[in-house]
């Protein structure tokens, strides 16, 4: 009996898991978030010299713009030998497809009334953090009386960049990190434990980026439900969608507080229970179905 050699015969070698490729990758994965902060703050320096004004609105806006170009540019350049991409998303059928937007939607919703809940129950304990978080929020723009380019910024422009820095080039990265398979010619499917590996040091990075205590707490867990989404699906758009409707759902929150009033522990159960449920209809919608003979 013959015993076949790898590398002979036209027999791709096997790969090997060391240590380097496991640091090198992750190490990449590291450097996505400052290169995106570097790229927004230096398109920033660019435009503030040129236009002689350090007026924030536009130069914000550049900011962010230039940071999603980079993120996107560089997604589109990894994309094609993504370890999650698919070569049909799911679910594919446009019946399903419509109700796992609906309930991405709704998921987001119900999240960003499970944060605003949980923290304005928890920061008035910690009156420092609460006092450093809301200067934070002044100076991002993020108010009560947010203006339309900030609300776009925030619900648009934010989570396009960031899902496709995170989700894309940071989780992919920390993917190679952990299944040197990646090089093989076919696709190999990503087991389980090696995927969250990579999704939880994705999620760090993400919770790094915002670079202050209470929104990297809940961007962690946020960043962590965003990578399962992608591995679901198997592509980049739902993330963004579940990320949008996040973001977005901060306005709705506006109306929604001076309404809570006193009821934000039954607003938190209520909304908890909301995402139990809407986290399993996503589960159930990109479930692989069954090929039929």
């Amino acid at each position: 009996m013959e015993v076949g050699i790898p590398g002979e015969g036209g027999e791709p070698p096997a790969p090997r898991y060391g240590a380097g490729n496991v640091v090198k990758w992750l190490l990449a994965a590291m450097a996505t978030a400052p290169a995106y902060l570097l790229a927004q703050t230096l398109a920033a320096l660019v435009m503030g010299i040129a236009l002689l004004t350090t007026n924030v609105e536009p130069l914000s806006s550049f900011a962010a713009f230039s940071g999603l170009v980079l993120a996107v540019l560089w997604w589109l350049y990894l994309r094609p030998r993504a370890l999650l991409r698919r070569d049909e998303a799911r679910p594919s059928r446009p019946a399903r497809v419509a109700a796992l937007a609906c309930a991405l939607l709704a998921l987001g919703v119900a999240l960003q009334v499970a944060i605003s809940s949980a923290l304005s129950l928890v920061l008035p304990l910690f009156p420092q953090v609460m006092e450093n978080y809301l200067e934070l929020m002044e100076l991002a723009g993020i108010t009560d009386e947010m203006g339309l380019i900030t609300f776009v910024e925030i619900a648009v422009l934010a989570p396009l960049a960031e899902e496709a820095l995170c989700r894309g080039v940071a989780l992919e990265f920390s993917l190679r990190a952990f299944c040197p398979e990646w090089r093989s010619a076919a696709r190999p499917e990503v087991p389980a434990a090696r995927f969250w590996a990579a999704n939880v040091f994705q999620a760090l990075i993400f919770a790094v980026m915002h670079l202050n205590i209470v929104q990297g707490s809940y961007a962690f867990f946020i960043g962590l439900l965003l990578g399962w989404v992608m591995r679901r699906t198997g592509r980049l758009r739902a993330a963004v969608l579940l990320h949008m409707a996040v973001n977005a759902a901060s306005e709705l929150m506006d109306v929604l507080d001076p309404l809570l009033g006193g009821a934000l522990v039954p607003a938190l159960m209520v909304a908890g229970i909301a995402c139990v449920v809407l986290v399993r209809a996503v589960a159930c919608l990109t479930a692989e179905r069954p090929r039929q003979a």
